[in-house]
């Protein structure tokens, strides 16, 4: 008896039949290249289809080990040849100490010469306490103050992004408070010379 006329659907039949050929066309498919690439892998005669698959996976096996040792030599190769794993040879060492010192001896020197300009600076300005700029962070309350603002202001130099517009809005108000063009804040820009030309000019002239 057919339920498909009384279900409404005409081409369930149809696509019932194409669907059953699909899957047996596969499966045949299938088993025919089982059947004929396993004789390739064992010899007629001579080893039974029970130890070719053995046969198969130990030389799978084998082809693996030999990708494993190829891999392995590359990778050592390759950070033979890298340049940035390399060790550093002494003249590079030596190289590197010596930016390393000249880089800390400017920084010493800007240090003790910004400290005594900022010094010489809260002396003119009256401000309370001068030998505060030798101090790393009470330096920059002396400097806040030198520019005229409130004391305050140093909580924001601690504020990211905040601290940058501070810092150039501190520098630029110092000069006009010693009589001087704010303009002289660009000479901050220069590098290495900026710093020293700055507070040289406004503590000495």
């Amino acid at each position: 008896m057919n339920f498909v006329k009384y279900l409404g659907f005409r081409h369930v039949d149809v696509v019932y039949r194409r669907i059953s050929l699909f899957l047996i066309s596969l499966f045949a498919v299938i088993g025919l290249q089982h059947f004929v690439a396993e004789p390739i892998l064992s010899a007629p005669g001579s080893i039974s289809n029970a130890i070719a698959p053995s046969a198969s996976i130990a030389l799978i096996t084998h082809f693996n080990e030999q990708i494993v040792a190829q891999d392995s030599t590359q990778d050592n190769t390759s950070s033979e040849n890298n340049p940035t794993t390399a060790p550093l040879t002494e003249e590079q060492k030596a190289l590197a100490d010596k930016i390393l010192l000249f880089s800390g001896v400017i920084g010493l020197l800007a240090y003790l010469f910004v400290s005594f300009c900022l010094m010489k600076i809260a002396e003119k300005l009256s401000i309370p306490n001068s030998w505060l700029a030798w101090v790393p962070i009470a330096q920059i309350w002396v400097m806040i103050r030198a520019a005229g603002k409130p004391g305050w202001w140093l909580i924001l130099l601690f504020v990211p992004l905040v601290n940058f517009v501070i810092g150039l809005i501190v520098l630029f108000s110092i000069p006009p408070n010693l009589g001087k063009s704010s303009l002289l804040g660009l000479l901050i820009f220069l590098p290495v010379l900026g710093v020293f030309l700055y507070w040289g000019l406004l503590a000495f002239t």
